[in-house]
């Protein structure tokens, strides 16, 4: 069973990944998560996901992610689905 992460965050940036050149989503987070320290979330979001529009820097969203990885203080999600908080 697949592990669902609910998150309420502010888009902080759309970046490219130098390793892989995947686009990510970089998320404000302050705190902890299964023990780790977190800083910054990733959203690694195929762009099909995408259908209600851009994901916009400024703007803030509930997510529903899968966890990837937590790299140095980066927890590292995959997109399920997205809305917009108005």
């Amino acid at each position: 069973m697949q592990e669902l992460i609910l998150v309420i965050s502010r888009c902080v940036s759309r970046r490219i990944n130098r390793n892989n050149e995947k686009t990510y989503y970089r998320f404000h987070f302050l705190g902890f998560y299964c023990g780790h320290k977190i800083r910054s979330i990733h959203l690694f979001a195929d762009p099909k996901q995408l259908n209600l529009g851009p994901i916009a820097k400024g703007e803030d969203y509930l997510l529903w992610v899968k966890k990837k990885r937590i790299n140095q203080e980066i927890l590292e999600v995959e997109l399920i689905k997205y809305k917009k908080i108005i």
